[in-house]
């Protein structure tokens, strides 16, 4: 996510959370500080770990999961789950840009953006005559020689 991204899905999760009349917590606001730093999917696991590595609040196992479950809820992170059981999250731009992801076999997950596969899902969508609100697409590979 570059900083104009950042600060965008900073100030949408900030209006939405006061919205729906949440107060804000020590705890939700170090996790989506942390999420709004991140490139592409981490798990609970790598927020509890990255809150407690760094300078600023901490927050337990059980804040984390709540913290991300209420951002699901709300439609701010997107849960990623690659089919290995962990659950990953990575903040729902406000403005529709999205990546998707390719999952290699060692457990790795890259993001990658291809402007034809987004042309050709919606042409699909046109030619099946549905209106695409929302799709993702999970590669699995192994990394060349």
């Amino acid at each position: 996510m570059n900083a104009t991204a950042r600060r965008r899905w900073l100030e949408h999760t900030d209006d939405v959370l006061r919205g729906a009349g949440l107060r804000a917590s020590a705890g939700r606001t170090a996790v989506v500080a942390l999420l709004a730093e991140q490139d592409c999917v981490v798990s609970a696991q790598e927020i509890v770990d990255g809150l407690r590595a760094s300078d600023g609040p901490s927050a337990s196992t059980a804040t984390v999961y709540r913290a991300l479950e209420t951002l699901h809820e709300f439609g701010l992170v997107r849960r990623f789950d690659s089919g290995e059981g962990t659950a990953r999250y990575e903040p729902v731009d406000p403005s529709g840009e999205h990546h998707h992801h390719v999952v290699f076999d060692d457990g790795e997950v890259e993001p990658f953006s291809d402007e034809e596969l987004e042309r050709v899902i919606h042409g699909l969508g046109d030619r099946l005559g549905l209106d695409i609100t929302g799709h993702d697409v999970i590669l699995r590979a192994k990394r060349s020689s």
